[in-house]
């Protein structure tokens, strides 16, 4: 008996140790996810706001072109040229172009226009040329369609992006996929590309470089304000993001704030762990 009740001691303290190992495992796995958690909600959300810039670039340069405007908005190394024959709008940013923003850009933006330049009811899809902005690298696709006049009378449309992958300094890139709502609530029709005012909404998916999937999905409305990237500041002035359904992570809160309207270059980060702030660009 003493044998078999030895037999059996030793046994449950194997086990015993087997899972405080595996619960050491365990939290250094966590503890090592923390850091790839945030980096996806950092990422994600610098990342849509590229799609933001690239449709206000977009817009700018058609302005501009249609309107023979001596103001320019866009600084004087970006050519721009339009292909009448094919509807495309090309802004070439050479190897390396400061303006626009406060922002650094090289390569080029392309936008193919559905009916005639500067109608504000066609269709564009913008596609990118070696385009890197403040050393991100930006490719894919926002195509802006399903134009028209909402019930409050401001213009209203649908942003599509597809494969929009941006690209890090660092190595690091998240790639997203979906539909948004933009509505333009202020500056239209005031002659003033610096002036216009967005408010964005709905939710995209996407993926980042180490392979976990995520949804990123608009809570409060995003205000975008160009009158405050003007200034060098983020464009993104208020609105809350929840980035959720983040592959292997479980099922917790996830939140992005972009602010209260202020215009600065910080946004508000918060896991179930902490709440801190980052400067962006």
């Amino acid at each position: 008996m003493k044998t078999i009740w030895n037999t059996l001691t030793w046994k449950n303290a194997a086990f015993t140790a087997a899972i405080i190992a595996a619960s050491m495992v365990s939290c250094k796995d966590r503890s090592e996810d923390f850091s790839d958690e945030e980096s996806i909600m950092e990422n994600a959300s610098v990342g849509d706001n590229e799609a933001d810039d690239a449709s206000q670039i977009s817009y700018t340069a058609e302005f501009e072109n249609k309107s023979g405007r001596t103001e320019k908005s866009l600084p004087a190394c970006a050519v721009v040229t339009n292909d009448k024959t094919a509807k495309i709008l090309t802004i070439d940013f050479g190897v390396g172009c400061v303006g626009a923003y406060g922002r650094t850009r090289s390569g080029k933006i392309l936008i193919a226009y559905s009916t005639t330049l500067g109608d504000s009811l066609s269709n564009r899809i913008i596609t990118f040329e070696n385009y890197k902005v403040n050393n991100k690298s930006v490719e894919g696709t926002v195509e802006v369609r399903d134009i028209s006049i909402n019930p409050a009378g401001n213009l209203q449309s649908t942003r599509r992006v597809t494969n929009l992958k941006i690209t890090f300094p660092n190595g690091k890139s998240v790639t997203m996929n979906g539909s948004r709502t933009r509505e333009w609530i202020a500056g239209r029709g005031d002659n003033d590309p610096t002036n216009n005012k967005f408010k964005i909404t709905g939710t995209l998916t996407g993926v980042s470089s180490t392979g976990r999937t995520f949804t990123h999905e608009i809570t409060s409305p995003i205000i975008v304000d160009f009158a405050c990237a003007k200034l060098g500041n983020f464009a993104r002035v208020q609105g809350v993001v929840e980035t959720t359904k983040v592959g292997g992570y479980g099922d917790r809160k996830r939140t992005v704030d972009y602010g209260d309207g202020t215009c600065d270059k910080t946004i508000t980060i918060t896991t179930f762990r902490r709440t801190y702030t980052i400067t962006v660009d």
